[in-house]
């Protein structure tokens, strides 16, 4: 049936339990129901309303369902009515923001409702840019990070709740390894490891970064100073010598995500995890089996200062087991180290260096920088075990939008491999290095395809939709800057595609090229 004759035939059975302004958006967001669940169309052509029928002031930001079938959330900022002028970097957008926390059933046009915005009043009053949240399992708190601008004391801040419509606290402001932290993205891995990957804004290169296991800053990042231990509470075994001790941190001067080699603690590693954490420092890759120091057999424990409910190890007390090398602590809560004991006459053990890793330099918190340069506004997402990083040129708020590079690597962290650009015109011929955003100068040449961006929008994020068959279904989106009919702001579109992907023999499978959709259609469970 045509669309009003659908409507007029569906009015009375409807008008009881459905909006007017629901009704009259269900053109550009309908929903069909079939015995694979529900099927949503997704309108690139026209504004999203809300459940009152208002536009959404609601750009950049984050898609997620926290429990299956369960509620969509959508994290995202606001910039107001301010007018735009010219094609790019205007102010409006760059002087004032909040960040909306928006819900719905099935993410459909005129479906969603706003529940607040999203920070309680510790936030700091400065402006905000791309809002990211995520679910951290170990701590069960949501994790809120966003882009500062503006002052603050950091590139990002982070607050957590323990709701996922927040209000969020303030937690600090923190700067990630690389200074100058701009657009970013959080992936949670399968093991529950999150990843940071983000541009830095005075040269424009991307990298990732591991954060650290409360999600609340990048272990790539300075360390604070490092503390002497105390002296151990007894003296080395009889007939073993100390051959060598030191913090136990990485090449980026990190200290490793675990707590203790004690094979019963809550969060305790093995002696192999741990040497695998401090693999970049010789003696503390040492510690655990003093692997290249032929005066050391073997005998090494870990120390740490620690909280405990009682002696031994209380008040922040250094404690040891001898005969298996365990640590009766209930808490870390400072420095991890490492103390390695011969039974032979020892011999020079290297002492470890407390070097921060180069800002280009992989290392097992950061992938060091990779990909094009000038580029901006990354996805991270995983599938079928290969990592994918999405990004492109980049594009002040523009008009224009930019194109969808595409790099993909087996492990987050790299190393990465570029593949193709899905995000500009078919008849674009890009030159190496280059994508289809704002013009720029690289090495030996120009990149000049502005203009060459298919869907005229600046990605935003990669929608992760479980499916009836248990497969995932990827929607990607993006915004589109500069293309509100009146101007304003707060009015501009979002461009949404499902990704579809090609598979070639004996390679990673890769999405295919882009192609102009006025709609899409989403499948919900």
């Amino acid at each position: 049936l045509p669309v009003t004759s659908w409507i007029d035939s569906t009015r009375i059975w409807m008008m009881s339990t459905v909006s007017v302004a629901t009704i009259l958006t269900m053109c550009s967001g309908m929903l069909v129901l079939s015995a694979h669940g529900t099927s949503v169309t997704i309108s690139n052509a026209h504004p999203r309303v809300n459940v009152t029928g208002d536009i959404m002031d609601a750009h950049d930001g984050s898609y997620n369902q926290w429990t299956s079938g369960g509620e969509w959330y959508y994290y995202a900022m606001g910039y107001g009515t301010c007018k735009q002028g010219g094609d790019m970097c205007h102010g409006c957008g760059y002087g004032y923001s909040w960040i909306g926390v928006w819900k719905s059933n099935d993410m459909s046009n005129g479906s969603w409702t706003l529940v607040r915005d999203a920070r309680d009043d510790s936030w700091p009053k400065v402006t905000y840019f791309r809002v990211h949240v995520v679910y951290n399992p170990r701590t069960h708190l949501y994790v809120l990070w966003v882009n500062l601008n503006g002052g603050g004391g950091g590139d990002y801040a982070v607050g957590t709740s323990a709701t996922p419509e927040g209000p969020f606290a303030f937690v600090h402001a923190v700067r990630a390894g690389r200074p100058s932290g701009g657009d970013f993205d959080i992936l949670v891995d399968d093991d529950g490891a999150a990843y940071l990957i983000y541009t830095e804004t005075r040269g424009h290169t991307m990298a990732a970064e591991r954060l650290t296991d409360d999600f609340l800053a990048s272990a790539a990042a300075s360390p604070p100073p490092i503390t002497p231990p105390p002296s151990p509470p007894s003296p080395p075994p009889s007939g073993f010598s100390l051959v060598g001790d030191g913090a136990c941190r990485d090449a980026s001067g990190a200290e490793p995500g675990f707590a203790t080699n004690e094979p019963h603690h809550v969060a305790g590693f093995t002696e192999e995890q741990c040497a695998a954490a401090c693999r970049a420092t010789v003696g503390c890759a040492d510690f655990s089996y003093c692997l290249t120091n032929t005066g050391c057999d073997g005998a090494c424990h870990l120390y740490t200062a620690a909280t405990s409910s009682g002696p031994p190890g209380s008040g922040g007390n250094w404690s040891w087991k001898p005969s298996a090398g365990e640590l009766p602590v209930t808490r870390v809560t400072a420095e991890v180290w490492w103390r390695c004991y011969a039974s032979r006459a020892p011999t020079t053990m290297a002492t470890p260096t407390q070097a921060v890793a180069s800002a280009t330099a992989p290392s097992n918190t950061s992938s060091g920088v990779f990909g094009n340069t000038f580029v901006e506004a990354p996805v991270l997402f995983k599938r079928k075990g290969t990592y994918y990083a999405l990004f492109d040129n980049c594009c002040c708020f523009c008009g224009h939008g930019s194109g969808i590079g595409v790099y993909t690597a087996a492990h987050p962290l790299g190393p990465y491999t570029y593949h193709n650009n899905v995000g500009c015109t078919t008849n674009t011929s890009l030159s190496p290095g280059c994508g289809c955003g704002m013009d720029h100068s690289i090495a030996g040449g120009t990149c000049d395809f502005y203009g060459d961006s298919l869907t005229t929008a600046q990605q935003n994020f990669v929608i992760r939709i479980p499916q009836a068959d248990g497969t995932i279904q990827y929607v990607w989106t993006g915004d589109r800057w500069q293309s509100a009919d009146d101007g304003i702001k707060a009015h501009d579109l979002q461009y949404w595609s499902v990704l579809e992907w090609v598979s070639s023999p004996g390679s990673v499978d890769l999405p295919r090229q882009f192609v102009w959709q006025d709609s899409i259609q989403i499948n919900l469970t």
